[in-house]
């Protein structure tokens, strides 16, 4: 594929209600491609067909928007290839308003439970806490229906209309399960139970599948295709790239792009992150995001290897608002001018975050939220793996809380740690898949080489508490940690090193009868460890990970990282004097290294997560960094930085930081000034 690259970009939203009496009153498809190309936008993800379900080019299957006049979408195509951006054709393919009003046989159909063991099947709309929450009312659409037919015929008619169009955007692919008649008459006929929730739901899923492979083959293989809203994993054959979709108060939150990253770039070469300039949710015309929070999603985007790409919504009657892409421009000249050490430059992680290929969805929660928020705290570079990917790159694996090893997972930890890897386990992660098949009523550990601990049960309590011991109980540290997570009781293998001792509460009850158990106080220690470290491998015996990413409790931080010092004592990076709020991380293009360090974060304020100005970080924080570099220097501007290069390691001393600063190392500083 021969393709423009995808970056810089804009997703334009364009969803219109019927009534709008001046529709494109003031369309000027040059003056639409010439604010683009002032704000330096190289590709935008434009509108075709809105999820109302009108048309903006003159479709003879779909309705256009009435009273549109002209070729909206063609006129904005060909003034925009004049400027070489680049165009994706937008389409919402599972909410489509119009067409399901119309043919409510083509709409999906959804269970909804209508007291003991009764259900009933009723037509789906976005409101409906089964599908997804909000006021739009809005229809959603079945593939298998007459519906499928139809919009395969209207992708057909717009590639020939549009042969030039650099992609195809399909949105909302939704993955309610489908009792509508045709998808239980297809259930049926395969020998399926059309009254099982999980064949119903099996069935849907592969439904879409068929259906996105079907628009796949149509759409061509020298175009872009990305079917939004689907895990990226069961995606990856016929998605071409991955767009993490992600307004911070939208629904997603500041805490959803780390987990996200982590996992895309591990699947997709080409991964962008969408965000947009609301100050809420898409369709928040009157919303604008300071520049400081939007230079913050840009600099989350570069720092993690992945490109930009900024969301907007268009006014019905004119064209592009000229605040709004004064303020992109101000900020993708900026990303233009780092683009010589972005582009193609790949982020080095030194941690392998394991997810089992059967627990993999494209949203994380729980434990990976955790783990990637403690983390990036404790500024460790880590990705999110799969038993498919290669394991040997990374210093060290991290298997968090509930990462059972099955068949595929055990035989490749068992070769990672033959090899000479280091392991961090938590909670039952480490445990057989069929532990309890094998071993009765008591659990038991997949690779007992590595792992040499007999469990003796589960403390189901979260108010169970651990002591530190050791090393880790500096300056005689008594106090009993809260764990506010279940736990794994074992005993302790000879020759491993007890980190920490679980501490038992006083009851495990939450309501007898005639008291509320609330006020559980420790007891004493009950001879379980909660931390050992055991050669290659260190176990914390508590989900520390989902605990982490419920209450963020820093003695749990703590922990992991005396754990993670244990097993990993030379990250690529050391930081010293700089922030937990701080964020750095590293990428590398040929010879140069790229060192992240953002100091910009965001306050929560009422529900809202708000950045109006960017934080600094006084001058002489210090960050180590693995290997001798004869030239470090601040980019763009490639001022020379203080340096000391000594003993296979370069310590580099930061100026005032205010927001974000990209640091390279690399080559002869002579050679690298005078580029």
């Amino acid at each position: 594929m021969n393709m423009r690259p995808l970056k810089r970009a804009i997703h334009i939203d364009f969803h219109t209600m019927p009534g709008i009496y001046d529709f494109n009153r003031d369309w000027d498809a040059g003056a639409f491609a010439r604010r683009l190309a002032d704000a330096h936008v190289k590709y935008i993800n434009t509108f075709a067909k809105c999820n109302t379900g009108f048309c903006y080019y003159p479709s003879k299957i779909g309705p256009v928007y009435p009273g549109m006049k002209g070729d909206m979408f063609g006129d904005l195509l060909r003034e925009c290839h004049k400027r070489d951006i680049g165009v994706t054709a937008y389409f919402n393919i599972a909410i489509d308003h119009e067409a399901c009003r119309i043919h409510r046989e083509w709409s999906k159909v959804i269970k909804e439970e209508a007291g003991e063991d009764k259900s009933r099947y009723v037509l789906s709309v976005l409101q409906d806490k089964n599908t997804w929450t909000g006021p739009w009312n809005t229809r959603l659409t079945c593939y298998n229906t007459g519906f499928g037919d139809y919009f395969k015929a209207m992708l057909k008619e717009f590639i020939s209309m549009y042969p030039e169009v650099d992609g195809v955007f399909f949105d909302c692919i939704n993955t309610t399960p489908c009792y509508c008649n045709d998808c239980l008459e297809e259930i049926r006929a395969q020998g399926g139970d059309p009254t099982d929730p999980e064949t119903v739901q099996r069935h849907t899923l592969e439904s879409n599948r068929r259906f996105c492979l079907e628009l796949k083959e149509i759409a061509g293989e020298d175009k872009y295709m990305l079917c939004n809203s689907q895990p990226y994993w069961r995606t990856r054959d016929y998605n071409t790239h991955i767009e993490i979709e992600c307004l911070q108060n939208g629904g997603w939150s500041y805490e959803f792009f780390a987990p996200q990253a982590a996992h895309a770039r591990m699947i997709k070469k080409d991964v962008l992150y969408m965000n947009g300039r609301f100050h809420k949710s898409w369709g928040d015309f009157g919303g604008l995001k300071s520049k400081a929070a939007l230079e913050n999603d840009m600099w989350d985007a570069i720092s993690n290897g992945i490109g930009c790409s900024i969301g907007d919504h268009m006014h019905p009657a004119e064209i592009l608002d000229e605040k709004v892409y004064g303020l992109v421009g101000e900020i993708y000249e900026e990303i233009e001018k780092l683009e010589p050490w972005t582009e193609e430059a790949v982020y080095q992680a030194d941690i392998g975050v394991v997810i089992p290929l059967e627990e993999e969805d494209f949203i994380f929660d729980g434990p990976y939220a955790g783990i990637c928020r403690m983390l990036g705290e404790l500024k460790y570079t880590f990705n999110i793996v799969n038993e498919t990917m290669d394991f040997g790159p990374y210093k060290l694996l991290i298997l968090p809380d509930r990462v059972r090893l099955g068949e595929t997972l055990e035989a490749k930890v068992r070769e990672y740690l033959e090899a000479g890897g280091k392991v961090l386990t938590s909670g039952e992660s480490g445990l057989a898949a069929d532990g309890y098949a094998k071993a009765g009523k008591v659990d038991r550990f997949a690779l007992e080489q590595y792992w040499p601990l007999h469990c003796t049960g589960k403390m189901e309590h979260a108010k169970a508490y651990y002591q530190l011991a050791g090393e880790c109980a500096e300056g005689a540290d008594s106090f009993r940690y809260a764990m506010y997570a279940p736990t794994v009781l074992t005993d302790v293998p000879e020759g491993a090193q007890v980190l920490a001792w679980q501490v038992a509460p006083y009851f495990e009850k939450n309501w007898d009868g005639f008291h509320a158990y609330a006020y559980n106080p420790p007891m004493k220690a009950n001879g379980a460890p909660a931390a050992l470290h055991m050669g290659q491998v260190c176990h914390i015996s508590f989900q520390v990970f989902e605990a982490y990413s419920r209450y963020v409790y820093p003695a749990h931080k703590a922990l992991v990282d005396s754990c993670i010092r244990r097993l990993m004592p030379q990250p690529s990076f050391v930081c010293q004097g700089i922030p937990s709020t701080a964020r750095v991380t590293l990428t590398a293009k040929g010879q140069q290294r790229m060192l992240h360090v953002k100091v910009t974060y965001p306050e929560l304020r009422s529900k809202f997560g708000i950045i109006e100005e960017h934080n600094c970080l006084p001058a002489g924080a210090k960050i180590t960094l693995q290997g001798e570099y004869a030239g470090v220097y601040a980019a763009p501007g490639k001022e020379p930085l203080e340096f000391a290069a000594k003993d296979g390691n370069t310590v580099i001393t930061l100026p005032e930081i205010c927001g974000y600063l990209m640091v390279v190392g690399g080559g002869s500083l002579r050679n690298l000034l005078d580029k």
